[in-house]
């Protein structure tokens, strides 16, 4: 009774600022700033807990509980401003923002805040109505989406490599952007490779059936290609020699993030694809020598790819990180195309090679290498940002097609098919 005659004594107050919220279960308060009365709620174990949606004022920020978030979460005025999405200020055509940040005062305050059921209303001390879906909030506040975001990455190794019917897709099931389509991309997104089955041995049907992903990424070797030992292009996957785990394209500046293979025509012997989780190894370097993930994720290597009239130079980590939630995003990892050490100092030069070779070993160790004989007919889809890829020796005419594909064109097909 003392609450309900609190609550209906604030919402009555002749004061500038307000603050209002359905079936709050709260006490009266008041701010630290202004003195401004506000709305706030019991503290268990620093985790609000709330029946209904509230909101109190912070001085230039304001803090938010719904019942179905873990935690209270802040946001400046300045920020829920500039983030109001109504028509005057976001145009949901072009999904662009069309008010000028310069415009909006970095000390703004809010006339009246009100908590409802489904989103919060604000009103500005110059009369704009802003409004914001609790979703929106969460997914967009820095703490929410820490708090939220779980990785969907399942790493394998040899033994425990995901089973066909995880992996692989029928052509069928995903042309026309078919249903098919997001259980392939999830599997890449998942486990770092995918499968298309059914698929004619040509470059054309390879090409069709890549595209229903996402458009092939043009390079210098072009945008499809079939290769085989003819050592066209100065790079050892011209060749018949064994090739050791690795990732391609560490020479560009962003390493192409989809590669494609489809085996057009099998060898006489041997030409195995050997795959190893990438973001596997880098976990168990991690927990065996923390202090070497440390230094390759912190010492820039250089790589380059030399061919006449070329010469591609890129410098990166060879474990690169989310520069905001950490998470590993890239393992970047090639033994032939290292540029000469010129990015680390003497006094750290010791120190690479220690590391560099025990990343190697893990690398290298059988219990992460799944052997798999590509045929005609099966094209697989390789995350070359996480998983390695390599290749047996063998003799005959084996002839590969393929392609690359890049981040910003898969990532944006991932988040269409609500993956990532």
């Amino acid at each position: 009774m003392a609450l309900t005659k609190a609550i209906s004594k604030l919402r009555t107050l002749s004061l500038p600022l307000r603050f209002e919220s359905n079936r709050v279960s709260a006490s009266l308060g008041y701010s630290a700033v202004n003195n401004l009365p506000r709305v706030h709620c019991k503290r268990q174990n620093h985790t609000f807990r709330v029946e209904a949606p509230v909101s109190y004022d912070q001085g230039s920020r304001l803090e938010v509980q719904i019942p179905r978030w873990p935690q209270a979460l802040n946001f400046p005025y300045v920020w829920l401003r500039d983030h109001c999405y109504c028509e005057r200020c976001y145009n949901s055509k072009t999904f662009q923002k069309m008010h000028d940040i310069y415009d909006i005062a970095l000390n703004i305050q809010p006339l009246k805040v009100t908590a409802g059921e489904d989103e919060l209303t604000i009103t500005w001390d110059d009369g704009h109505i802003s409004t914001y879906d609790y979703k929106f909030l969460w997914q967009n506040n820095f703490e929410g989406r820490q708090y939220s975001q779980k990785s969907k990455k399942e790493l394998w190794t040899g033994t425990t490599f995901p089973s066909a019917d995880q992996t692989t897709v029928p052509l069928g099931d995903i042309v026309g952007q078919g249903k098919g389509l997001k259980k392939l991309v999830n599997s890449i997104i998942k486990f770092g490779v995918g499968f298309i089955s059914e698929v004619p041995p040509t470059v054309e049907a390879t090409q069709s059936a890549i595209e229903e992903v996402c458009i092939v990424k043009k390079t210098f070797f072009g945008e499809m290609w079939a290769f085989t030992a003819n050592l066209e292009h100065s790079d050892t996957a011209y060749s018949t020699e064994y090739i050791g785990a690795h990732t391609d394209t560490t020479y560009f500046r962003q390493a192409s993030r989809i590669q494609a293979f489809h085996c057009l025509q099998p060898s006489a012997e041997g030409g195995e694809t050997l795959l190893v989780d990438g973001f596997n190894v880098a976990n168990q370097f991690q927990h065996l020598h923390p202090n070497g993930y440390k230094f390759l994720s912190s010492k820039p290597i250089p790589s380059e790819y030399i061919e006449e009239g070329r010469h591609h130079l890129s410098l990166d980590y060879i474990l690169k990180h989310d520069p905001v939630t950490q998470e590993l995003t890239q393992f970047r990892y090639n033994i032939h195309d290292r540029a000469p050490l010129s990015s680390i100092p003497l006094h750290g030069i010791e120190d690479f090679y220690a590391h560099y070779h025990n990343l190697t070993k893990l690398v290298r160790m059988e219990k992460n290498e799944h052997w798999v004989k590509l045929e005609p007919g099966t094209i697989v889809l390789i995350d070359n940002w996480r998983v390695m890829h390599g290749r047996a020796a063998y003799s005959g005419n084996r002839i590969m097609g393929g392609c690359y594909l890049d981040e910003d064109d898969f990532a944006s097909k991932a988040r269409i098919l609500n993956v990532l």
